[in-house]
This record gives C-alpha cells, sequence and structure tokens, in this order.
C-alpha cells in the first residue's frame, strides 16, 4: 500500500485549534453566522485530521 497524507503530522497542535474553536464561539457568543460556519467546518476538518495524525496503531 501507498502512504495517504492522513498518516502526516498536522500544522498544528490539537489544543491550538481546539483553542480556536473555542474563541469563535465565545466571539459569536453561541450564534455563529455564515461565514463563521465555514470557518468553523474548516477547523473542524483541521481538527479530526490532526485527532486522526495523533492515532498510534495498534500493534
Amino acid at each position: 500500500m501507498s502512504p495517504t497524507n492522513d498518516t502526516t503530522a498536522p500544522e498544528r497542535p490539537l489544543a491550538e485549534i481546539n483553542a480556536d474553536i473555542r474563541c469563535l464561539f465565545a466571539r459569536a457568543e453561541g450564534r455563529l453566522s455564515d461565514a463563521e460556519r465555514v470557518r468553523h467546518a474548516k477547523l473542524l476538518q483541521e481538527w479530526a485530521a490532526a485527532i486522526r495524525a495523533s492515532v498510534v496503531p495498534a500493534a
């Protein structure tokens, strides 16, 4: 099998991505605009990629 990009290290740490998500909601007071929803979706994709990269395959 050939390696995929899912195994590469994330560009930012999980904690940093999570902080961005929390700040987004804090600034929006829980109600996201359309632009903020797009930003939130991108952050979630980045977060999911970072989670996948942090998983260690079982032996």
